[in-house]
């Protein structure tokens, strides 16, 4: 008798006899066999055929030199772009990123420069165990910050690693994806498609800090992008 693994994952409910079968077949497979399929399984959708963020588009937004942005940095981007819906609307796609070049110095901080002993303790961020503070501080264009925000983001990327090795982590491997489930949460797209600019603005900062600055990159954003 046969079995397709994506139907067996698809309706896997945790259930006893389930487990023990999943833990069985994962006993029989090498480890090189399991890093691979981990290192697949936590890579998220295919990187668009036609990139829309590359090192030489980051050039233009921020006025840093190409090199300064690799393939990972640039895929992940684009991810993001795409796991959010926002690369099929320029526009909007305009607004997240003026935005995102606002909240890190042009994709210069992508992680706290604090080193987060003041989030120690803070169990309204899910630090309730010592050093939670310093581990889980902010990292990428959001600054993704506390335990819980840090559990939430490897559940939705399906990498546990992100909680178990921190703002590091994070910075290095997911500095836009990280951003993912406040993007969600928050219905970013919406907001920028049916209220426009200054309304993502105000939901991104929770006030009006630094808007001349969001809106001088929102007009380099577009001149880049050809949005009028």
């Amino acid at each position: 008798m046969s079995i397709n693994l994506n139907k067996a994952a698809k309706y896997y409910k945790e259930e006893s006899h389930q487990l023990a079968a999943w833990n069985w077949l994962e006993s029989q497979l090498s480890d090189v066999v399991l890093d691979e399929f981990a290192e697949l399984y936590r890579a998220g959708p295919a990187t668009p055929s036609t990139n829309i963020i590359t090192p030489q588009i980051c050039q233009q937004l921020t006025g840093y030199a190409a090199s300064a942005f690799d393939d990972t940095f640039c895929g992940d981007f684009n991810k993001l772009l795409m796991m959010s819906g926002f690369d099929q609307h320029r526009e909007a796609m305009c607004m997240l990123i003026a935005n995102l070049c606002h909240e890190t110095g042009g994709f210069k901080w992508m992680s706290e420069i604090a080193d987060g002993s003041a989030y120690e303790w803070r169990e309204d961020l899910g630090n309730t165990s010592a050093g939670d503070g310093k581990l889980y501080k902010g990292a990428g264009v959001l600054m993704l910050t506390g335990k819980y925000n840090y559990s939430r983001a490897a559940e939705e990327l399906q990498d546990p690693l992100i909680l178990e090795r921190g703002w590091k982590y994070v910075t290095d491997h997911y500095p836009f994806r990280s951003a993912l489930t406040w993007i969600k949460d928050n219905d970013l797209l919406n907001i920028c498609l049916t209220k426009g600019f200054d309304e993502c603005c105000y939901r991104i900062n929770g006030g009006w800090r630094g808007y001349d600055d969001r809106l001088r990159y929102y007009d380099i954003t577009k001149k880049v992008f050809e949005v009028s």
